[in-house]
């Protein structure tokens, strides 16, 4: 087993077994147990219903391991296609539609990965709010896109000017076309 990544409230590390790649994400001591019980939560509500998210296969109360994929942050990607920004879209219209808060697409570059095939997956979910109808990933993401020139503040303002987010979507998806 290798320690992979480190953040504020959890590491993640790798582990194989009979071949098989697996990620572990463990607490980083006793006071951050509650964030990684919090994102657990989370991806078992999710687990069903999306499939960018990480998949657990187990969990305990201080870590759980989910199935290893092979990335890149966001971040890292070199010359990344409109696609892994579409899907990021999309994936920011779902979570808003099923009124959960992800926290950090406003600033995506390190909560998203990418595989190799261009596969978009969203990862720390330990700032989660559930019941937010307020759209916040669509506009924060969106913030994101104007932020980096994918689309005009100008655009962006009209788009946030709906109340529905099938129309924020369509606006958005329209801008970054």
């Amino acid at each position: 087993m290798f320690l992979l990544s480190s953040g504020r409230r959890g590491d993640v590390f790798v582990e194989e077994v009979d071949g098989v790649k697996y990620a572990i994400k463990k607490a980083k001591d006793e006071s951050k147990k509650w964030a990684l019980q919090k994102e657990i939560t989370i991806l078992k509500f999710l687990k069903w219903k999306l499939d960018f998210v990480p998949q657990i296969l187990e969990y305990w109360e201080d870590f759980f391991r989910y199935e290893f994929i092979e990335w890149k942050t966001l971040n890292k990607v070199k010359n990344p296609s409109k696609d892994i920004y579409r899907q990021l879209l999309k994936y920011a219209y779902l979570l808003d539609k099923l009124e959960v808060e992800h926290g950090e697409l406003s600033k995506p570059t390190k909560n998203i990965i990418v595989s190799p095939t261009e596969k978009v997956y969203i990862i720390d979910f330990e700032r989660w709010n559930m019941y937010n109808n307020k759209f916040k990933n669509m506009r924060g993401y969106s913030q994101f896109l104007a932020k980096a020139w994918f689309i005009t503040f100008e655009e962006l303002k009209n788009i946030m000017k709906h109340t529905d987010v099938e129309k924020i979507y369509d606006g958005v998806k329209k801008a970054l076309s």
